[in-house]
C-alpha cells in the first residue's frame, strides 16, 4: 500500500507539491506561544520531509514559480526604491546598506569560521535575514558553477536545509529582540511613539487636519442658517438659495435664510444647531451621491507635501479614512509627508472625490484584471538582462536570473508609478504571484534536497543554527548602534527602519503593537525596498565569492 501510494507521487510530483503548500500553510498558521512560522517556512519544511520520498520536480515549475515571485516584489517596491534615492531617503538608504553588508560581512565569516559550503553560507543569508529570494538568485549562480551536476545538486540542496534551519530564528528571534531592544535601551516606545504623532499633528492632541475628518462614519446633514459668520471647521457641500441648488466657491458668501448641506461625523454635526441655525428636512438639499475610493498619489506636486497641506488647499469635502504605504498603514497626522505611490482611501461626496483625485493622481478602481503584457515581457527582459556576464578580473559578473528579473521590477512598478494606464497588478494578483510563486519555488526545493536532509542537519544542523543566531542579531546591532548615534534618528523611526531594512514584516507588527501605534511603518518602507534589493543580490555574491 505504502509502496503504491510512493509510486503515485513520483509518477504524478504535481500531487506532492501542492500537498505540500497545503500542509506547509496550515503548519504555518498554527502559533506556539503567539508566535507562528508563516507559510514560506511551513511549506519548506513540509517539502523537506514528503522529499524523503525522493520526489522528481521538473526545474521549470521552480524556475517559473520563483520568476512570478521576484519580478512581484520588484514591481511592488519599484516606486519606493527610486523615490528613496531623493535627499529625504537618504538616510535609510545608509542605515540600509549598513545593515545589508554587515549581513554579507558576517556571513562570510561564519562560513569560513565552520568551514561551510558555498550553498550552506547563501542559505545561512537567506534564512537568517528571511530574505527567500536569496535562495533563487543563489541556485542560478550555483547552476553557472563549472562543477558536475551532482555537486550542484549538493549545494542547491545545502543552500534550502540551511535556510530552514535558521529562518525560524530570523523571524522569531527579531520579533523577541524588537519587544526586548526597547526595554534594553530605555525607551518608553508608546511614550515616543505618541511624542512623535503630537510632533506630526502640529503640537496638539488632535490630529486632524482642518478639512479631513478620521471618522468613519459620515452624516449628510441640512441646516436653515439663522446666525452668520458660519464656522470656519464645518464643510459645506451645497447650497439652496431662493429655491436653487448651487455648489458653493471659496469667494461664496452664506447668507441668511440660505440652506446649507454640510457633510461631518455625527459628534460634529449635532452642536450646529448652535452654531448656523435649526436642522431641516430637505431631500433636495441633501441628494448627493458618495464615493469611496482610494487615491494613489502620483502628482509630483502633492509629493513632498503633508496631508495638512494637502487638505487646506485641495480637500474640501473630502474626508481620509486611511493612509497605508506598501500595505501597510500610516498615522493620520497633519505633519504626515506624502509619498509616490502612498494610497489614500477618502470618502465624500462624488463631485469632491473626483476632484480630489484629479489633483492627487490615480484612482485605485476595484479591478480583477491583471496586465499579463506587462507581467509576461517583463520576465522576458529580466531574464535576458540576467543572462549578461561582464568579465571583471577574469571572473564573469551576472546578475543572474533572479537579479535581472528583479531589477526588470523594480523599472516596471517604477514607470506604472510614472503612466499609470498601463502595467496594472492588483493588490489580489500581486499577492499570488508573490506567495503563491514563491511556495511553489520553495515546494520544489525543499522537495528536491529531502532526500539528504537528515544526513545535512545531524552533521552541521547544529553549528548552521547557531550561526544563524548571530547572523540575524549582528547586522541589526551594527544597524541600531549606526542609526542612533551616526544619523541620530527618532528611535521609534529607527527601530521601524531596522525591520525594513531586515525584511522582517513580523517584527513591523510586533514594534507597532508594543508602540500601540503604526508610526513605525513611517521608518519601514524605504529600507524595506532596499534590503530586498541588496539582500537578493547577495545569494548571487556569495555563491561567486565563498
Amino acid at each position: 500500500m505504502l509502496d503504491s501510494i510512493i509510486e503515485l507521487c513520483r509518477s504524478y510530483p504535481q500531487i506532492v507539491i501542492f500537498l505540500a503548500i497545503a500542509i506547509g500553510y496550515f503548519v504555518g498558521k498554527v502559533k506556539i506561544f503567539g508566535f507562528n512560522l508563516g507559510s514560506t517556512a511551513g511549506v519548506l519544511l513540509a517539502a523537506l520531509v514528503l522529499g524523503q520520498m525522493n520526489i522528481a520536480v521538473t526545474p521549470l515549475l521552480k524556475n517559473v514559480g520563483f520568476a512570478l515571485f521576484i519580478f512581484a516584489i520588484g514591481y511592488k517596491v519599484g516606486p519606493q526604491f527610486f523615490g528613496g534615492l531623493k535627499k529625504e531617503g537618504i538616510h535609510y538608504i545608509l542605515l540600509s546598506v549598513v545593515v545589508a553588508i554587515t549581513g554579507l560581512v558576517t556571513a562570510i565569516i561564519l562560513g569560513k569560521l565552520f568551514a561551510f559550503d558555498r550553498g550552506t553560507v547563501a542559505g545561512l543569508l537567506s534564512g537568517a535575514m528571511t530574505q527567500s529570494s536569496a535562495i533563487g538568485t543563489a541556485e542560478g549562480a550555483i547552476n553557472h558553477l563549472p562543477i558536475t551536476a551532482q555537486a550542484k545538486a549538493i549545494l542547491d540542496g545545502n543552500v534550502a536545509i540551511a535556510y530552514a534551519i535558521t529562518y525560524i530564528f530570523g523571524t522569531a528571534g527579531l520579533i523577541v529582540f524588537f519587544k526586548l531592544i526597547p526595554r534594553i535601551m530605555g525607551i518608553n516606545l508608546k511614550a515616543e511613539a505618541k511624542k512623535l504623532e503630537e510632533e506630526m499633528s502640529g503640537g496638539s492632541a488632535e490630529m486632524s487636519p482642518e478639512l479631513f475628518s478620521w471618522s468613519k462614519r459620515l452624516n449628510l446633514r441640512a441646516y436653515r442658517v439663522t446666525k452668520t459668520p458660519l464656522p470656519n471647521n464645518i464643510v459645506i457641500d451645497r447650497i439652496k438659495r431662493n429655491g436653487k441648488v448651487i455648489d458653493p466657491m471659496p469667494d461664496t458668501v452664506i447668507q441668511q435664510g440660505d440652506t446649507v448641506t454640510v457633510v461631518g461625523d455625527r459628534s460634529q454635526l449635532m452642536k450646529l444647531t448652535e452654531t448656523i441655525g435649526p436642522e431641516i428636512d430637505d431631500k433636495e438639499a441633501v441628494d448627493l451621491i458618495g464615493e469611496i475610493i482610494g487615491i494613489c498619489v502620483l502628482n509630483k506636486d502633492a509629493v513632498g507635501k503633508t496631508l495638512g497641506e494637502i487638505s487646506s488647499l485641495h480637500g474640501h469635502g473630502c474626508f481620509l479614512r486611511k493612509i497605508s504605504r506598501q500595505q501597510h498603514e500610516l498615522p493620520l497626522t497633519k505633519n504626515t509627508v506624502l509619498h509616490k505611490c502612498d494610497i489614500l482611501q477618502v470618502a465624500g461626496s462624488k463631485k469632491d472625490v473626483e476632484k480630489f483625485v484629479n489633483y492627487l493622481g490615480y484612482a485605485e478602481r476595484p479591478t480583477s484584471t491583471t496586465d499579463l503584457i506587462t507581467v509576461g515581457w517583463g520576465c522576458v527582459l529580466g531574464i535576458l538582462l540576467g543572462l549578461i556576464a561582464i568579465p571583471v578580473a577574469g571572473i564573469p559578473i551576472t546578475l543572474g536570473v533572479g537579479g535581472g528579473i528583479l531589477v526588470s521590477g523594480l523599472i516596471f512598478g517604477w514607470l506604472r508609478s510614472v503612466h499609470p494606464t498601463f502595467g496594472q497588478i492588483p493588490s489580489g494578483a500581486q499577492w499570488i504571484f508573490t506567495d503563491l510563486g514563491l511556495n511553489l519555488f520553495i515546494a520544489s526545493v525543499g522537495l528536491s534536497a529531502g532526500p539528504r536532509a537528515l544526513q545535512a542537519l545531524q552533521s552541521t544542523g547544529v553549528n548552521i543554527f547557531f550561526a544563524g543566531v548571530i547572523l540575524t542579531l549582528t547586522p541589526m546591532i551594527i544597524g541600531l548602534l549606526f542609526g542612533k548615534f551616526i544619523l541620530k534618528l527618532n528611535p521609534v523611526l529607527l527601530l521601524g527602519a531596522l525591520t525594513g531594512a531586515g525584511t522582517v514584516t513580523a517584527a513591523l507588527n510586533a514594534l507597532k503593537e508594543e508602540a500601540d501605534s503604526s508610526a513605525p511603518a513611517l521608518g519601514y518602507t524605504v529600507p524595506y525596498a532596499f534590503g530586498n534589493v541588496i539582500l537578493t543580490v547577495w545569494g548571487t555574491i556569495l555563491v561567486n565569492i565563498m
